[in-house]
C-alpha cells in the first residue's frame, strides 16, 4: 500500500500560496489559485489538487503561463463578456469571468462570459459553484489539449473537455455536476503512470486505436475514449464551439493549456425569473429526497446525487481541519520544494 500523508489544510494553504508566490504570482492571484487547488483536494480529485501545483510551476517556469496576468475586458454587453486572460492560469480570469456573470444576472436574470488567451483553469466545478452559491445556476466549461479522436478516428482532435453545472438547493448540498467529456482525465492516467499501475479497461487507446490498459500506450501517443461513445465526442465538440471557436481561442487542434491557446466558457441563470429563490430551493430539496429515497439494488446502502460524496467529503476534512496526501503527490511537493528551496510540508 502506498503511503499517505496527513496535513493540516491551513498549512497547505500557506505551503501553496508560497510556492506560488515563489515563481512570481502575485499574492492575491495565489489565495484564489490555492483556493481552487484545495477545493479538487477535499472534493477527492487529487489529480488536479495539490498534485496539480507541480504542473503549474513547470509552466510558469518554462514561461508557457503567465505568472502575473493582467485580465482585460475585449468586448461587453448587458449580459455576456470577452476577456482576454493575458496567458495566465485560468483560475483568475474564470473567477472574474463568472463574478461579472452573477453580477449582470442580478440585473438581468442571465449573463455569459468568454475568454480567450488563456491557461489551465485547474477544474469547472469551482466557478460553477460559486454561481449556486449565490442562489443562481452556473455553468462552467473549458476546451484543452487535444487528446480524443473524433468517433471513427485516430487524430488527436478534441480535448477532455470539461463542463459543470451547480445548482443550489436548501436544506442539501448543492448539486454539481462536474465532469471531463471523456472517459477519465488526462492527468489521471498520467498519475497512473507514476504510480505504475494500469487504467480500467475501456478508457483508453494506443496511437494505433487498439484497447489498452497500459498508461504508457496513451503517452506514446494514445487516445483517451470520449465517455458514452459517440455522446461524449459530440459534447467535446459542443464545449469546443462554445470556449474556443465562439470566443476567438484556439480550437480543435489548435486549443492547448498553455500559451494562451485554451478558451473557456460560463453563465449564470437567476433562478428568481422563474419563481421566488425560497420555493426553488424547496423543490430543488424535494426532487434530491426522491432521488435519494429511491429503492436501492442490493449492497447499496445510499444513493448520492452528483457532485454529494466530494462535497461531504470536503465538508468533513474541513471540520477535522486535516486532508490526506497521496505518495505521488508528496514526491512531486518534495521536488518543487527542492527547486524553489523553500521547507516542506510537516506532515501530522
Amino acid at each position: 500500500m502506498a503511503e499517505t500523508y496527513h496535513v493540516s489544510i491551513a498549512a497547505l494553504n500557506e505551503f501553496l500560496q508560497h510556492a506560488l508566490q515563489k515563481v512570481g504570482v502575485p499574492p492575491e492571484h495565489a489565495v484564489r489559485i490555492a483556493e481552487v487547488l484545495i477545493d479538487c483536494e477535499l472534493r477527492g480529485y487529487e489529480d488536479h489538487g495539490a498534485y496539480f501545483l507541480h504542473e503549474l510551476l513547470g509552466w510558469y517556469s518554462s514561461g508557457a503561463m503567465n505568472p502575473a496576468p493582467q485580465v482585460r475586458v475585449i468586448r461587453e454587453t448587458e449580459t455576456a463578456t470577452l476577456l482576454d486572460g493575458d496567458c495566465g492560469c485560468g483560475a483568475i480570469a474564470a473567477t472574474e469571468a463568472m463574478r461579472r456573470c452573477i453580477a449582470k444576472a442580478r440585473v438581468h436574470g442571465f449573463a455569459c462570459a468568454g475568454i480567450r488567451n488563456s491557461g489551465h483553469f485547474i477544474a469547472a466545478g469551482p466557478y460553477a459553484m460559486l454561481a449556486a452559491e449565490a442562489g443562481m445556476i452556473g455553468f462552467a466549461a473549458s476546451n484543452v489539449t487535444p487528446l480524443m479522436a473524433p468517433t471513427g478516428g485516430l487524430t488527436r482532435t478534441f480535448g477532455t473537455n470539461p463542463l459543470a453545472y451547480a445548482v443550489p438547493a436548501g436544506r442539501h448540498f448543492p448539486v454539481l455536476f462536474d465532469m471531463a467529456t471523456s472517459q477519465i482525465a488526462g492527468f489521471k492516467v498520467r498519475l497512473a503512470a507514476l504510480e505504475g499501475r494500469e487504467v480500467a479497461p475501456g478508457l483508453i487507446e494506443d496511437a494505433q486505436g487498439r484497447p489498452t490498459t497500459n498508461p504508457q500506450d496513451y503517452l506514446n501517443g494514445g487516445l483517451i475514449l470520449p465517455v458514452g461513445g459517440y455522446k461524449g465526442y459530440g459534447l467535446a465538440m459542443i464545449v469546443d464551439v462554445l470556449c474556443g471557436v465562439l470566443t476567438g481561442a484556439g480550437f480543435a487542434r489548435t486549443a492547448g493549456v498553455t500559451h494562451g491557446k485554451t478558451g473557456q466558457f460560463f453563465w449564470a441563470l437567476d433562478v428568481e425569473q422563474f419563481m421566488p429563490r425560497a420555493e426553488f430551493l424547496a423543490r430543488m430539496d424535494e426532487q434530491i429526497d426522491q432521488v435519494k429515497s429511491s429503492a436501492r439494488k442490493e449492497g447499496v446502502a445510499e444513493i448520492f446525487v452528483p457532485g454529494e460524496r466530494g462535497l461531504r467529503r470536503k465538508q468533513q476534512l474541513l471540520e477535522q481541519g486535516t486532508v490526506p496526501l497521496s505518495d505521488v503527490t508528496w514526491r512531486v511537493l518534495q521536488e518543487d520544494c527542492a527547486k524553489l528551496g523553500i521547507p516542506m510540508l510537516t506532515p501530522i
